[in-house]
């Protein structure tokens, strides 16, 4: 009875790993996606609010801005994940086609990567018959080692481009929705603190996730959306002079 119970429970203990494995590969994209959907988008509508005094304008523009750049933003990182994931397949193809071409060459570098470290010849030998027996194994273990790959954890590039588009849209609907709703007298202000207040408590979790302080990380954001949105107010105030 408890060797079954131990059977059982170690899938459940893997999972964690495994969950928060696929946390660390996407944080990255849903962070750029959030961070530039809250600060462009700010940027942007507080100087076609302050240009052109438009209510329907702003919430056009937001609209526009939000689509055209989140298919944008998931584009590239659909297109850059790609790229570099077949970059490293071919590494991973070149590594494999060596080690089946030069199994005795594969064999000395095991024997000068490991001495090098450190250890003794009889586990050297002992770890050498061990990657040569098993070819799989033996990529695995030159990859990681030569080439700084582990062929198990390649980034997903349809993946990475869903959590850039999502992200980039509920980061820019943040600075639109006051303008759906109220006076653009009355949404500027809301939609520029609103967004200041959603990067300072995004900035803040990000931090934690990174191992960060979260109120450095917070104020980090902040202070880019505060220069982002005051360009924005500065242009608009400079185009509104010049229209007029």
């Amino acid at each position: 009875m408890t060797k079954d119970r131990n059977k059982k429970k170690r899938p459940a203990e893997k999972e964690p790993r495994r969950i928060s494995g696929l946390i660390r590969r996407r944080l990255r994209e849903a962070v750029f996606g959030v961070q530039d959907g809250l600060i462009s988008t700010l940027g942007a509508l507080t100087g076609i609010a302050e240009g052109t005094e438009s209510r329907a304008a702003v919430v056009i523009s937001g609209v526009v801005i939000i689509v055209v750049e989140s298919l944008s933003m998931a584009a590239g990182s659909y297109l850059s994940s790609k790229s570099h994931k077949q970059y490293l397949q071919r590494l991973l193809r070149e590594e494999e086609e060596q080690i089946a071409r030069d199994p005795e060459g594969e064999r000395r570098e095991i024997w000068a990567m490991y001495r090098e470290r450190g250890y003794p010849d009889e586990e050297i030998a002992i770890i050498a018959n061990r990657l040569l027996s098993d070819k799989a194994l033996l990529l695995e273990d030159m990859a990681h080692k030569e080439l700084g790959i582990s062929p198990a954890s390649l980034e997903g590039p349809a993946g990475n481009a869903l959590v850039m588009g999502i992200a980039y849209v509920f980061g820019g609907l943040v600075p639109v929705l006051p303008y759906l709703i109220l006076s653009i007298d009355a949404a500027m202000p809301l939609s520029v603190s609103g967004t200041l207040i959603a990067l300072f408590l995004f900035g803040g979790l990000k931090g934690r996730l990174v191992g960060q302080r979260g109120w450095r990380s917070a104020l980090e954001m902040v202070g880019i959306a505060g220069l982002a949105a005051a360009a924005g107010y500065g242009i608009g105030r400079l185009a509104s002079f010049w229209i007029k």
